[in-house]
């Protein structure tokens, strides 16, 4: 049996993931600080790890997985926060969880992948790519994991294992719905070259693409997921 983990999986995003693993009939470890994911957890037959993604220590309990065939890193906090209000010490906060986490859950979790020549899929985004006056801290975080995910291509490619990520846009989620007035989501929307709404799906799919072995050749990519806002 395959082996997926899924860190964020407590999340709308993590909790979709998790649950088409499973489908396919995936081992699925629900990495997450919520208790949300000892449930997630049991709706798809895994096994939780109720982990502060943003601590080392704690994330070495990931080091004893024996082998991984795709490891998820969707870990993601993005307060709106103006500069002024960005002390010195949320910005830390917000780095830990936003790019160090992705990096803490790769080195528990090396080992495993390389026993089975797995896939790492970064959750990035948009943002990294455009900035945002409200989301400094999530914009300089996701591009680090832009960063991280091509230099571990080639630091794990010998090995087999592929590195990538994706970098959805404003996705249609509850969450996301509370956060943005409906003249910012309309603005998000006009923006893009397809007059689309993103869905979980979207990033679902995508993840579960550059997972599978028909993206056996692709490592060290970003694919932006947002319906043509960002063209790189």
């Amino acid at each position: 049996m395959k082996t997926a983990v899924v860190t964020g999986g407590a999340g709308e995003i993590g909790q979709a993931l998790a649950r088409s693993f499973a489908d396919d009939g995936y081992s699925v470890h629900v990495v997450d600080l919520s208790p949300t994911a000892t449930e997630v957890a049991r709706r798809v037959g895994g096994i939780a790890h109720i982990v502060d993604l943003s601590d080392p220590d704690a994330v070495a309990e990931l080091s004893d997985i024996p082998s991984i065939d795709v490891l998820v890193n969707g870990v993601g906090v993005w307060p709106l926060t103006s500069f002024d209000d960005l002390t010195p010490q949320l910005w830390k906060t917000y780095v830990d969880i936003n790019l160090n986490s992705s990096y803490f859950a790769t080195w528990a979790c090396r080992e495993a992948l390389r026993a089975a020549s797995g896939a790492v899929v970064n959750i990035a985004s948009a943002i990294a790519f455009k900035g945002h006056a409200e989301m400094v801290f999530y914009a300089a975080a996701k591009a680090g994991v832009i960063g991280m995910t091509k230099a571990l291509a080639f630091a794990f490619g010998p090995d087999g294992v592929r590195i990538n990520a994706v970098a959805p846009g404003l996705i249609s989620t509850e969450r996301n719905e509370g956060v943005w007035s409906d003249e910012r989501k309309a603005a998000f929307r006009d923006s893009r070259a397809l007059p689309v709404d993103l869905a979980i799906s979207d990033v679902v799919s995508t993840v579960r693409y550059l997972a599978s072995s028909d993206a056996r050749i692709i490592t060290g990519q970003t694919l932006v997921i947002d319906g043509g806002t960002v063209m790189h």
